[in-house]
């Protein structure tokens, strides 16, 4: 009996070494003909701060260490890897379901006291899908002027 003990929980502890993160559930589909990427580093985005409208915009960058979107081609490749990023929610990402007249978006978030360090947003308008994640440092007022 003590041994199936012990051999369950390995067993249970294996399986959470096979969730996938955020940015490894995005990396899987960067060789997908079907979503195309674009990665912003650090120094890509202090150079998109300088275009910032507002104060607000350009805090909210400055706290930013890289952004990676993708363009999503299909409304059921888009449908695919949001049931892949469900995952995360297991992972203690907090989510959130928005939507604005015909697009919906649901939005992953993780963080550290006041701060999120990653924020996933899957954006999906028929035939127009985007899905972003945004690492850094944000503080939590600075959400909204990141993602306008």
């Amino acid at each position: 009996m003590k041994k199936m003990l012990i051999t369950l929980a390995l067993m249970l502890m294996s399986i959470g070494g096979f969730a996938q993160t955020a940015q490894e559930i995005i990396n899987s589909y960067k060789d997908n003909p079907g979503v195309g990427f674009v990665e912003l580093n650090k120094m890509m985005i202090n150079l998109a701060s300088a275009a910032a409208k507002t104060e607000a915009e350009k805090e909210a960058l400055k706290s930013v260490d890289s952004i990676t979107m993708g363009i999503i081609n299909t409304d059921e490749l888009a449908d695919e890897i949001g049931k892949k990023l469900e995952v995360l929610e297991k992972q203690g990402y907090g989510k959130m379901d928005a939507s604005k007249e015909d697009v919906k978006a649901k939005v992953y978030a993780k963080g550290e006291e006041n701060y999120l360090t990653e924020v996933v947003i899957l954006a999906k308008a028929e035939g127009h899908n985007v899905i972003s994640l945004i690492k850094g440092k944000i503080n939590s007022d600075q959400v909204g002027s990141l993602v306008k």
